[in-house]
């Protein structure tokens, strides 16, 4: 075992408090005399450093406030507890700063390796603290409470070594993303080059409406009592938390409510296997989310999805990539509420290939989804390694 005290993070880290600007100097564009400036969006898996940024007055930053590499960005304020405690490191060198609602956090070189601070704010251990930040509405971590945090800390040789097996385990868990997200871009620009975009397809191809083709559903309103928690005997009711539920496509959701197949409503609401499910109203429309059902399922009202037809011109691969590459918010209505409906789908001109080319995308579509399960397998053990490695190394067994 190796030998942890807990630190006050003040005694081996820098707090700095994000740069605060009007809305009359936030431009979406550089010119000269501003200064890029990323904000909680741009706290992901990585800083990203070159999206959605705005850009400020230099005059505005304060010289410790320019991000250096090494540097960890985290949000300190948001509406969301799951956001709120988020971070990322600086990982290249990078002349900007953070916005208002972040922090930069700064490690000692001479008392605390960078890596090894940046793994443990990545820590479950942290992540619960954060989540239970105070507010009602608005999630805040003040930097009186950053300073007074304690961190598990060994010597700095202890850091240095633990840092390394860390990064190994996180570059084996980043190739196999990365292979992920290379397979979907292939999968696009076969159906691209091939097809064309749903709202521009290939002019050589004749189009038909989207309800000619597809079964839709939308989620209906249940009568009171008729949905309930339990274990596994009916019908699962599917809500839109399950489509952000971990997995790359298939919603495998474990129950929660669940509805007789009895009931009178079954018909017009159950979704079938395979069917590819969406948001239809509100702010979840924007994301874009869409996931394919697991089984048959009862949609709630906040949701749609969408079936080939039995004997229809077209596959589920086909569809599935239409749907993915479908904006559903170009075609959305209400001017406060986003919403979608079944008018709004079905008129949708979809393009309809030859079954020979039909056949021939559906062959591309298999092998990628082969390669994607093998991902998704190893994806599941380099988390694993990941988090077994991060977990033992905070509790000195590194």
């Amino acid at each position: 075992m190796i030998r942890m005290d807990l630190v006050p993070l003040r005694e081996i880290a820098s707090v700095v408090r994000g740069v605060t600007f009007s809305k009359t100097e936030a431009f979406s564009e550089p010119a000269e005399g501003l200064l890029p400036v990323v904000r909680a969006g741009n706290i992901q898996d990585r800083l990203l450093l070159d999206d959605d940024l705005v850009y400020v007055p230099r005059a505005r930053i304060d010289e410790k406030q320019l991000l250096r590499q090494g540097d960890i960005v985290i949000c300190t304020s948001s509406g969301s507890a799951d956001v709120v405690g988020k971070t990322a490191v600086v990982e290249e060198d990078w002349r900007g700063s953070f916005g208002a609602f972040c922090a930069s956090i700064r490690a000692k070189p001479k008392k605390c390796d960078p890596r090894y601070l940046f793994y443990y704010l990545r820590s479950p251990a942290f992540r619960s603290w954060t989540q239970q930040s105070a507010g009602a509405n608005i999630k805040n971590i003040r930097k009186s409470e950053l300073d007074q945090f304690e961190v598990p800390l060994p010597d700095i040789a202890a850091q240095r070594r633990i840092a390394a097996i860390l990064d190994k385990a996180d570059g084996i868990r980043r190739q196999r993303e990365q292979a992920q997200a290379m397979s979907d871009e292939l999968l696009k620009s076969t159906f691209l080059e091939m097809f064309g975009r749903p709202h521009h397809p290939n002019p050589a191809l004749r189009v038909l409406p989207l309800g000619e083709i597809c079964d839709l559903f939308a989620g209906n309103s249940l009568p009171p009592g008729e949905a309930y928690s339990g274990q596994d005997t009916g019908l699962l009711l599917l809500k839109v938390a399950d489509l952000n539920l971990p997995g790359n496509d298939q919603i495998v959701t474990t129950a929660r409510e669940w509805v007789s197949e009895k009931g009178s409503t079954r018909a017009a609401i159950v979704a079938p296997k395979n069917a590819i499910v969406f948001p239809k109203r509100g702010g979840a429309i924007a994301t874009n989310k869409k996931r394919v059902l697991g089984r048959p399922s009862v949609l709630d009202p906040n949701l749609m999805a969408v079936a080939p037809k039995k004997g229809a011109p077209i596959t589920y691969p086909y569809l599935r990539m239409w749907f993915e590459l479908l904006d559903l918010t170009s075609i959305s209505n209400g001017s406060t509420v986003p919403q979608l409906n079944k008018g709004d789908l079905h008129p949708l001109k979809m393009a309809v290939p030859e079954r020979v080319t039909l056949a021939a995308f559906e062959r591309v579509f298999q092998g990628v989804r082969h390669v994607r399960h093998k991902h998704a397998a190893d994806t599941v053990c380099s988390e694993a390694l990941f988090s077994t490695l991060s977990q033992r190394a905070f509790r000195g067994e590194l």
